[in-house]
């Protein structure tokens, strides 16, 4: 079946486009677009077609050097190469070349070879400050562009440097940055790039990581010749191309073609990208002047014909997608794993929502027989429970890990007193809480707060509030401690009264049955005192080895009516 899945593909869109096209009308500046469009696709595949045949060709070349026991000299490699010209598979290289990878001193092994690969007496250049060098020691074929670059150092050279150096790292090819060739000897001068393939001593596969770099087979380009050569064979395209070498900008302009493009009421312009072996090249490609306009009684011909055009740029671009099973069986086990993780996140959250609502009750429960109407209910109510949000805010927003003991204080004063408070007032070290800490804090701050605000410090002009937190001991007996004070005349009535009301036993619940703590509260005559005192590993967070395995046990006991 995947034998003839790209003749499929090809019948099928086409005979889908032709369908359409007998039907179809569209206005003449669509019909531009559409038929555009599929031009700069097919230039494109042209493109890609042309560098991927050079990159198996590199490959094949490497395979080459791999396969021979010996060295491989220079008329032995001539004569490859010339098998490999008969068939015009050179066009658009400059030729392909290799280069060893050895120690910037030994320059002596380098003019060796080129003397008698080439009779040519020259070392290696230009000077460089690298431990290593990458001379040019066989480059074909032979002609006064490639003889030029012979015994050039790549390796001295950053661009070229950088593309060397993530070859070997991953063991594939890799495209350099922009760079101007050194056969470059005219005053006809291009933008140019190479691709390196890496050999290995002793080359028997395995990772890259794990073998010594030997040299490099290469390939040089001059683009605007890479670029004819893809484009050149019939029909023609006509189109006008800018092509950038990672960002469209002036510094990365790689090719752009010759004369301006075509002038419309609207603008035509495609901005397509190519992966180049490692490389992303962005094109604007615009209609060019021999771009024939879609005439009204055209469109449903052109249609169809842009469509035929289409199906064969996507059967061909299936025969590359056949290579691509083996990464989807890939991919497919691993959404296996993802569904797997997805079903243990649900588990979690379940238990969470079950805990979640056995707290709500219990505080439903105990606010209703505190209150005196219907009306008291719900404002006492929906303030607890805002403070439960905003506990689980910050605990959402960490997945369900910590949260940060300033933030969750600082967000509770504000949500009573406005964003008038002086948060220099609150001070400690930093503390980042558990899911279980975060929850009875921030209900605790919430009471704390909503009783000053009735009882406390807000009630007078001069009354200030201060909040500190440390932590102390040993190890493994180490304390959290919390110190809340309210400063001002008559602040003895903080608080609910003597006895208590559902407030003072939801914070005792919160601290002492939740978190093992104590709660102790002072007062004078200008000073109400809370000092809240827990185990530190009962308040910081730690992550869990299973997800699913934390929550906030206890809920209903915590909050259980008192007898």
């Amino acid at each position: 079946m995947r034998r003839y899945l790209p003749s499929i593909i090809f019948l099928v869109v086409a005979a889908i486009g032709v369908a359409r096209g007998v039907f179809a009308w569209l206005d003449g500046e669509a019909a531009n677009r559409a038929v555009f469009q599929n031009v700069a696709q097919e230039a494109i595949a042209r493109i890609e077609t042309r560098v991927k045949n050079h990159i198996l060709l590199l490959q094949a070349t490497r395979a080459y050097f791999i396969a021979d026991d010996k060295a491989v000299n220079r008329k032995e490699f001539s004569r490859f190469i010339e098998s490999i010209d008969r068939y015009e598979y050179l066009a658009g290289v400059q030729g392909i070349g290799y280069a060893p990878l050895v120690p910037a001193d030994d320059g002596d092994l380098v003019s060796r070879e080129l003397r008698a690969n080439y009779g040519v007496e020259r070392a290696p250049w230009p000077r460089t400050d690298q431990d290593l060098r990458t001379p040019i020691v066989i480059l074909e074929p032979q002609n006064e562009r490639n003889r030029a670059a012979l015994a050039y150092d790549m390796y001295s050279q950053e661009t070229r440097r950088a593309a060397m150096e993530l070859a070997i790292s991953t063991g594939e090819p890799q495209a350099s940055g922009k760079v101007e060739l050194v056969q470059e000897t005219s005053e006809d001068k291009q933008a140019g790039f190479l691709i390196y393939t890496p050999l290995y001593a002793g080359d028997k596969g395995g990772p890259a990581v794990e073998r010594k770099p030997a040299g490099f087979v290469y390939a040089p380009f001059r683009v605007g010749d890479l670029f004819r050569a893809a484009l050149g064979r019939t029909p023609d395209l006509p189109v006008h191309i800018s092509a950038y070498d990672g960002f469209v900008e002036n510094e990365a302009l790689l090719f752009r073609s010759e004369g301006e493009p075509a002038e419309f009421p609207q603008e035509i312009v495609e901005t397509p990208s190519l992966q180049v072996a490692g490389r992303t090249w962005h094109f604007e490609m615009r209609p060019s002047r021999a771009f024939v306009p879609v005439n009204e009684w055209q469109k449903h011909v052109v249609f169809a014909l842009a469509s035929i055009l289409l199906a064969a740029a996507l059967a061909a671009s299936a025969r590359w997608q056949q290579r691509a099973m083996e990464a989807g069986e890939k991919l497919t086990r691993e959404t296996q794993r993802n569904l797997q993780e997805r079903d243990l996140l649900l588990q979690e959250m379940k238990h969470r929502i079950k805990n979640m609502i056995a707290r709500v009750l219990a505080i439903a429960r105990q606010t209703a027989r505190g209150a005196d109407n219907v009306d008291e209910f719900v404002v006492s109510l929906t303030q607890r429970l805002e403070a439960m949000a905003a506990s689980q805010d910050l605990l959402a927003r960490s997945k369900w890990q910590s949260a940060d003991l300033r933030t969750l204080l600082v967000q509770e004063l504000k949500q009573v007193f406005g964003d008038d408070i002086d948060e220099a007032t609150l001070h400690g070290e930093a503390v980042t809480l558990n899911e279980t800490a975060a929850q009875a804090f921030g209900l605790t701050f919430h009471e704390l707060a909503t009783n000053a605000l009735k009882y406390g410090f807000a009630q007078h002009s001069e009354g200030q509030l201060s909040v500190s937190w440390s932590k102390s001991g040993s190890a493994a007996g180490s304390l959290f401690r919390l110190v809340w004070v309210e400063h001002g005349d008559g602040v003895t009535g903080s608080g609910v009264p003597e006895g208590g009301g559902f407030g003072t036993r939801l914070i005792d619940a919160s601290v002492r049955m939740e978190l093992g703590g104590r709660i102790e509260r002072n007062k004078t005559e200008d000073r109400f005192e809370v000092i809240i005192e827990v185990p530190l590993n009962a308040v910081e967070a730690r992550i869990p080895q299973n997800p699913a395995a934390s929550s906030a046990e206890g809920a209903q006991q915590a909050f259980a009516p008192k007898s």
